[in-house]
């Protein structure tokens, strides 16, 4: 088990690169640019120093039984998990271009709103409840407590 421990010590040190970098990269930013990478730079530079302190006294177990591979269900016809597949695409592209449409503020809800009521065929009672949540989310955390202003859509920007 050799080659699982080194590979685990080499990505937890990637990982622990990354958080560095980002910290390091920071310092001298205003603290309201600072703030993201700093809150999500310091837990995972600390995890993934943990992550390789684990791998390097840790022994591994040799586990019994064989390995588990990758393996797509078989109970679902092929056409079926295509057209799963490629709607869930439909929709990320779709949430992508309302953001860059319209901005976080409003895509965010509108989004949650679309997809509740068309993908999700839910009633209007809890589709317009989520949704209120989800603007009051968006409206109270990152506008009003954290004040973080989103750029605007290119639809607002254009009417600038």
């Amino acid at each position: 088990m050799k080659t699982a421990l080194n590979l685990r010590f080499l990505l937890a040190f990637a990982a622990a690169l990354a958080a560095f970098y980002a910290l390091y990269a920071s310092l001298h930013w205003p603290f309201r640019a600072a703030l993201f990478p700093r809150v999500i730079g310091i837990p995972l530079l600390l995890l993934a120093l943990a992550e390789m302190l684990l791998s390097v006294l840790r022994e591994e177990k040799e586990r019994e039984g064989h390995a588990v591979d990758f393996e797509l269900t078989t109970d679902v016809d092929p056409v079926v998990a295509r057209k799963r597949t490629l709607a869930i695409l439909g929709w990320i592209v779709g949430f992508l271009l309302l953001i860059v449409l319209t901005g976080f503020p409003i895509a965010v809800p509108l989004f949650v709103f679309l997809y509740l009521r068309i993908a999700g065929r839910e009633g209007w009672v809890l589709t317009i409840l989520i949704t209120g949540v989800s603007w009051l989310f968006m409206d109270g955390l990152f506008n009003r407590l954290l004040h973080l202003p989103f750029p605007q859509g290119w639809l607002f920007a254009l009417w600038s």
